[in-house]
């Protein structure tokens, strides 16, 4: 009885030994997440605590130790820093501003630095070498941690387990102002890399496991592809057809748009002006200003920069023994054929499409729990460990699902538009900057040329009044 009995023991023991070393291939007792407004679980243009607590790093905390609860985050109470985005109406028209109101951080005295290094607006240069300005004040808490950056303040905490997404907005200001600028929108190649080999060779150094994310096609999120580049209708929301064909809209360069050519969101404060409709659709003839759109060459100029980054990543994932979250195969995928979990479809859409949050460039909560079953995937893959995926149900249909989209397939009345000052708003959490295409004139004119019910103002630019947000600093993109 006794022999059997050490037999059984002998055999449990064993498989806790399988069991324990499967999982040991992986140590989250020291985890952090650098990167930028996509690992900060940045929601609807704004930082709010409801979202960060799902993160994409919290979430795999959560599945990798069964807690969250010492994985500590930067979080802001509602309605969040930046104030995030709002329905504000659906009818007559679909409207998004900012909340009101005033956001706070909510445990900004933490003595140590955060597990969540994500900064929104951070390029990968920031991480390397930024220690203060816009959300790294927030985040980084200088100089109360001696002016370190956020790599300086991950390797204090000795990590363990790193996650690294970052440059997105390499080429996110780009694609989201519409404005390809090499050295100021878009980070010269060279740069990239040299940056990324820093980052990657100190974390090496570390000795701790990384897992890396690459940078998704930003030219389909709903910011960029929810505006028809033809005449719309506003009674009807169909392109108006002449003589059977849709009427292309104006492009800046005052010539007519092609199916190739991006029209940002953004564009709906200039469409409403009459800018880009010819004059016998009871537009003014004048061209959209080059800020509103994303042309076919600029698009493919930002496409081919991301295949760049990524395939640094790619080569520093495997030179350095690190997973990597093919992050833009997923939304590619997800573009070309949408998503369907249990039967519910879930597509790029603005608003309905149920992955992106009301600034078109963020994903809904449901979209970072999705992400996060993505590391989750390539971590178990490349060292062979046992983290059980994300429940996505909650994200579906419970209490976290109410981030801020609509369910997926709703319909809503008229073309969804930023209010103004969602637009500077958005414009500098992108750029740096609210009056992008006033202080670039190389992409846009700043003028209003006005409507029949809207003089404008002569081609002189408005100056919009500070962004709310500056009084954190001066970006918050992606």
């Amino acid at each position: 009885m006794f022999r059997r009995a050490g037999k059984t023991l002998i055999l449990a023991l064993a498989l806790a030994a399988v069991s324990t070393a499967a999982f040991a291939q992986v140590d989250f007792t020291h985890y952090v997440a650098l990167g930028d407004s996509l690992t900060a679980g940045f929601w609807s243009g704004g930082l709010v605590s409801t979202v960060q607590v799902n993160s994409y790093p919290a979430l795999l905390e959560r599945q990798a130790t069964g807690s969250s609860a010492n994985f500590q985050q930067p979080l802001v109470k509602y309605p969040g820093i930046p104030n995030a985005l709002q329905l504000v109406s659906l009818l007559p028209n679909t409207v998004i501003a900012p909340a009101g109101g005033q956001g706070v951080p909510l445990n900004i005295n933490l003595p140590s630095p955060y597990n969540n290094l994500g900064v929104p607006g951070s390029k990968v240069h920031d991480t390397v070498a930024t220690t203060n300005g816009g959300l790294h004040d927030l985040i980084l808490r200088n100089p109360a941690f001696g002016n370190t950056t956020a790599l300086q303040q991950a390797l204090i905490q000795h990590p363990t387990f790193v996650t690294l997404w970052i440059g997105n907005n390499d080429v996110l200001a780009a694609a989201g102002s519409g404005l390809v600028i090499e050295g100021v929108t878009l980070t010269p190649v060279a740069s990239f890399q040299k940056d990324y080999g820093t980052l990657m060779a100190a974390l090496k150094a570390s000795g701790a496991k990384i897992a890396l994310a690459n940078i998704p096609n930003v030219t389909s999120i709903p910011l960029v592809t929810t505006i028809p580049s033809v005449v719309v209708n506003p009674a009807t929301r169909k392109p108006v057809l002449v003589n059977g064909a849709p009427v292309p809209l104006i492009g800046p360069k005052g010539t007519p748009l092609t199916a190739a050519d991006h029209v940002l969101l953004t564009a709906q404060t200039s469409l409403g002006k009459g800018l880009g409709i010819p004059a016998q659709l009871g537009g003014t003839g004048k061209p959209l200003l080059d800020s509103d759109v994303l042309d076919a060459q600029e698009t493919a100029t930002v496409q081919d920069r991301i295949a760049a980054y990524n395939a640094i990543i790619a080569q520093a994932a495997s030179d350095n023994g690190a997973a990597l979250v093919d992050v833009n195969g997923i939304f590619r995928d997800i573009a070309a054929n949408g998503l369907d979990i249990a039967g519910v479809t879930y597509t790029n859409a603005f608003l309905t499409g149920g992955l992106f949050s009301y600034d078109g460039v963020h994903p809904t909560p449901f979209g970072y729990a999705y992400i996060a079953n993505a590391f989750i995937d390539a971590i178990n893959a490349k060292f062979n460990a046992k983290i059980a995926p994300v429940n996505l149900y909650p994200f579906m249909f419970g209490t976290p699902a109410l981030g801020g989209t609509t369910a997926a397939g709703a319909s809503l009345s008229g073309t969804p538009a930023f209010s103004a000052e969602a637009v500077r708003n958005l414009l500098w959490t992108l750029t740096g900057d609210a009056d992008f295409a006033v202080h670039h004139p190389e992409g846009g004119d700043g003028t209003d040329a006005g409507t029949a019910g809207n003089p404008g103002n002569g081609g002189t630019p408005t100056p919009a009044p500070a962004p709310k947000p500056q009084r954190h600093g001066r970006r918050h993109g992606g």
